[in-house]
């Protein structure tokens, strides 16, 4: 419903692109090992882009999976920032 009426839904495709959605962020997950942003200790535009694509999932029902721990670990590390809030 969010996007009615402003982009083409093939509703057919939604299993398969969640699955995809999920398989890559559990590829990320494991990529991520001891990291404290994607791109090592920097926040970059890569955190952010993230974070902005996890949140969008979240409030269409499409949470982070909890054994995902490593993004799970770095999501709260950028919620933590003070700019998150703004």
């Amino acid at each position: 419903p969010i996007f009615k009426d402003r982009m083409r839904i093939i509703p057919h495709a939604a299993d398969d692109l969640k699955a995809l959605a999920q398989d890559k962020i559990q590829w990320l997950d494991g990529l991520m090992g001891d990291k404290t942003y994607i791109c090592g200790d920097r926040f970059s535009l890569a955190d952010i882009m993230l974070c902005v694509f996890l949140e969008f999932g979240a409030s269409v029902g499409q949470p982070i999976d909890p054994n995902n721990a490593n993004i799970v670990a770095w999501h709260n590390r950028v919620k933590d920032r003070a700019s998150f809030a703004a």
